[in-house]
């Protein structure tokens, strides 16, 4: 019997994910929890395994965004063949594995059985403004259509054109654009009249023979907006935008503070960042406002005391979560930050591990920055930005001594927290870190 490979919804808020690679081959026999394919949500990447033992019947592309509870592929018995597909959503339907490898042009397999490969935005503004995706051009990769190509073509449109624009291969497109070619001027020798790279360079080459040559531009790099960059910047423009974010900056005195992370680290593998987890949960512990989410017309106090740690990846943050650290020693925070941080380079944090924080701690000081204004990770109501333990002279008592001095960043969400009670976090937290003997108790 055939089984179902869908789409796992990874977490409360997810809606889709991506399917970024199939680690086995469609066609190809796998074993029962045999890794077969890699899933992208908004937070983090997630292999799925087979349910079952059989052939795998793959469904979707890699790089492709579809629906939680999508059919990705089916696990078929020796000499089964695949159901009947029903459509999980208007926006999206899935196309047969046969249909697409019998019908699809060699140039971009996204129109293969009426299936139109796009982007969740052109999806969008495509029912909004009733386009049908098949008539649009795409530029993306595989010929997807972008939000930018139909706004193109809805410009055109507007414009009362006598034609939509010419259809081409990717290829087409980028080279036509780099040589500053018409595709309007080009005749396609493609499937269906579409415009290929090889129309573009014989007209190229007609025209190179009639003017003198020219220097080639020089080539471009660009960088694809999509995955965890991409949800990274979705998030935090979000927060931005639904939220009053004020940022509080006070210097404090961390000379003790680095003292007692000298005498620590002889026996333990500890960072400013561990002794602030600590600090920050015994600060939040006394000033509960900070250590809460707003949802809907209620401001709810949390009781777990669960603190986001940033980490910088290459393709953009992460937040794994350390629980109950007003709970735990600093020995115990500092084996947890440093477990977490492994396992969110590797790619090894389940949904768990990155999600539910209460109050998040982002440190640029290793980059050398002072202060800056962190965005809150939502639905939380402040983060704290940490910046660099630096050695300045300070007056103290009429004289003038060296300190060590660190800028803390505390964004709010002033909604739910005022000005005078954020103050008052940031003062017990100075208080803390002035006398940081105090979080070994």
């Amino acid at each position: 019997m055939a089984t179902k490979i869908i789409m796992p919804k990874l977490g409360m808020a997810m809606k889709e994910g991506v399917v970024t690679r199939w680690l086995k081959g469609d066609g190809e026999t796998v074993a029962k929890e045999e890794p077969i394919a890699v899933i992208m949500s908004k937070k983090i990447t997630y292999t799925v395994t087979s349910p079952a033992a059989g052939i795998l019947r793959v469904l979707t592309r890699a790089k492709e965004t579809r629906p939680v509870g999508a059919t990705l592929a089916y696990i078929l018995a020796p000499g089964e063949t695949i159901p009947a597909v029903e459509e999980e959503t208007p926006e999206t339907p899935i196309p047969s594995v046969a249909a697409t490898a019998a019908s699809a042009p060699p140039q971009s397999s996204s129109q293969a059985s009426g299936f139109v490969l796009a982007s969740p935005a052109a999806r969008r503004l495509a029912r909004e403004r009733g386009v049908d995706l098949a008539s649009v051009p795409g530029s993306g990769p595989e010929g997807m259509v972008t939000e930018g190509d139909l706004q193109r073509f809805l410009e055109q449109r507007d414009r009362g054109a006598a034609a939509a624009p010419p259809l081409a291969t990717s290829a087409a497109r980028r080279l036509a654009e780099e040589r500053g070619v018409r595709l309007e001027e080009l005749s396609g020798t493609g499937p269906g009249g579409r415009v290929t790279e090889e129309d573009v360079l014989a007209f190229l080459g007609s025209r190179e023979e009639k003017a003198p040559p020219r220097p080639a531009p020089p080539p471009s790099r660009t960088i694809p907006f999509t995955g965890v960059r991409r949800a990274v910047a979705e998030h935090m423009v979000e927060s931005l935008r639904t939220m009053a974010q004020l940022t509080l900056q006070m210097e404090v005195d961390a000379t003790e503070l680095v003292k007692l992370r000298e005498q620590l680290k002889s026996d333990l593998d500890i960072t400013y960042t561990d002794l602030m987890v600590k600090a920050v949960a015994t600060a939040l512990r006394r000033h509960p406002l900070l250590n809460a989410s707003l949802v809907g017309e209620e401001i709810l106090l949390l009781d777990s005391i669960d603190i986001g740690i940033a980490v910088a990846l290459d393709d953009g943050l992460i937040v794994p979560v350390v629980r109950n650290a007003d709970t735990l020693s600093v020995a115990q925070i500092a084996q947890e930050a440093r477990r977490l941080a492994r396992g969110a380079r590797e790619g090894t944090l389940s949904v768990d591990e990155v999600t539910g924080s209460s109050f998040t701690i982002t440190n640029l000081g290793a980059y050398g920055i002072d202060g800056f204004t962190p965005i809150i990770n939502s639905p939380e109501v402040a983060i704290l930005g940490l910046g660099r333990i630096a050695e300045k002279p300070v007056v103290s008592g009429g004289e003038i001594v060296r300190r060590s001095m660190m800028v803390l960043s505390l964004t709010i969400d002033h909604r739910v927290v005022d000005g005078a009670p954020a103050a008052q976090f940031l003062g017990t937290l100075r208080g803390l870190i002035e006398s940081p003997y105090r979080l070994l108790m």
